[in-house]
């Protein structure tokens, strides 16, 4: 009776998520695509947690298991193009959960992510770093259009020129000789560093080493942002449990405090965003409307985007352009060519604007090392209405269909960018930024 009573629970789910797993089935043989079945999906939170017990499935005989890879969200990372070589540019990964249609069919991943009022991120990827508030990439249609209004207005050419200024400055400031010896993570950890402290001073004014902890706290900035990405499933599981304004930093009232005397000098990006919200709390008094600031949690919870994006996707690329310079002595050299031809490190801020444009060889270096090194493998989006896809099929027939709500399309980057659109040497960065010179030249 009891091994009844706690085995009915497992036997009803099973048989709810086989009829799931049947009925997108159904759904997905309309598009005429290749289809892989997996009984789960990185959609899944409870598989997050269980996955790596379950990877001994990889191992079994005759194919079995040969759905483990794709139940990740950074599948397409261990996949590369094996799954477009063996089926094309499209297919659809058929889960109980939902269909996934992936494409790395350029006129596919173009359309969906083109029209950003049409394709939404699904929650399982929006909602993953919406804890601290909504944001820019948690939100979608009214609310997102209130959200960029707000940060971008903190996006200019000055701010541009303060990156280049300040990484200029830390890099003179950093020992490279100590850096020679160093393996890859700690290549990583120092490349880390410099994007933090430069995202530090020119986003939040704050001219101190973030790699050690400040007066009453245990853990510097670096750490406590080290622990989100280590600890990724839980801030994914956790993530709608609200921190209580009274932990949130205060450095926001600071800004605003800040704003009456800040008008001597420029502002940082952080004051930017805030005075361009105060702006907008000041002209709805006037007016009559939807409001179209942004509330502090919303403040905070773009604050820590900010933080998180733009620093971790910095130094990741920085950290694989660096290596493949390390293995093709000749790319070095054609890019030193280029340093020593266009900048000194007396070059001013005020020639920023002329030195910049004309580093083309280091822009088409990594230009290549996105394409080799996507920071982001795999972006889902799901319609908000019945969408138009283009797809290709594997017999090479070019066809549109329709994408309902509820299926999810996903753009397979390393599919397309090791792709043989881009020449018999697409795996190879051997070719540095030469495939990409003649554009930008």
């Amino acid at each position: 009776m009891i091994l009844y009573f706690f085995c009915t629970p497992f036997v009803l789910f099973v048989i709810f998520r086989t009829y799931n797993l049947i009925k997108n089935y159904n759904d997905a043989r309309q598009y005429g695509l290749p289809i892989i079945l997996i009984p789960v999906s990185f959609e899944d939170t409870w598989w997050m947690i269980l996955r790596p017990l379950f990877s001994w499935v990889e191992h079994l005989p005759l194919g079995l298991g040969n759905w483990y890879v794709y139940t990740e969200m950074g599948w397409p990372t261990v996949d590369g193009d094996r799954t477009t070589k063996r089926l094309g540019e499209n297919f659809v990964l058929c889960s109980p959960t939902s269909n996934q249609i992936i494409t790395c069919y350029p006129p596919g991943a173009e359309c969906i992510y083109k029209n950003h009022s049409k394709w939404h991120f699904p929650p399982a990827q929006s909602q993953i770093f919406a804890f601290y508030g909504q944001n820019v990439s948690s939100t979608i249609g009214l609310d997102w259009q209130r959200h960029r209004k707000t940060t971008t207005a903190a996006f200019n050419e000055y701010f541009t020129q303060e990156v280049w200024d300040e990484s200029t400055k830390q890099v003179e400031e950093r020992d490279l000789e100590e850096e020679r010896d160093r393996k890859l993570d700690r290549i990583r950890s120092t490349f880390d560093v410099l994007a933090m402290n430069v995202l530090a001073v020119v986003g939040f004014g704050q001219e101190r080493l973030v790699n050690a902890a400040t007066a009453g706290h245990k853990q510097s900035l670096m750490q406590c942002l080290g622990s989100i990405l280590q600890h990724i499933l839980l801030t994914a599981i956790f993530n709608s449990l609200k921190a209580p304004d009274f932990l949130l930093p205060k450095v926001l009232q600071q800004s605003k405090n800040l704003r009456p005397a800040s008008k001597e000098r420029h502002p940082t990006l952080l004051e930017a965003m805030v005075n361009a919200n105060e702006a907008e709390k000041q002209q709805l008094q006037k007016t009559t409307g939807r409001p179209s600031y942004l509330t502090e949690s919303e403040l905070h919870g773009n604050l820590f985007v900010f933080n998180l994006a733009g620093y971790e996707t910095t130094a990741s690329s920085m950290t694989f352009a660096l290596s493949f310079l390390a293995s093709n002595p000749d790319i070095q050299s054609w890019i030193m060519e280029e340093i020593n031809r266009y900048y000194t490190p007396q070059t001013s801020r005020k020639e920023y604007a002329a030195t910049f444009p004309k580093l083309v060889r280091c822009m088409a270096l990594m230009y290549e090392t996105l394409r080799l090194a996507s920071p982001a493998p795999l972006l889902v989006r799901g319609p908000s209405s019945p969408q138009e896809l283009p797809i290709i099929t594997p017999s090479g027939e070019e066809r549109i269909f329709t994408v309902n709500p509820g299926t999810l399309v996903g753009g397979h980057f390393y599919g397309g960018h090791l792709s043989p659109r881009w020449g018999p040497d697409a795996h190879k960065p051997v070719e540095g930024g030469v495939r990409f010179v003649r554009r930008y030249s």
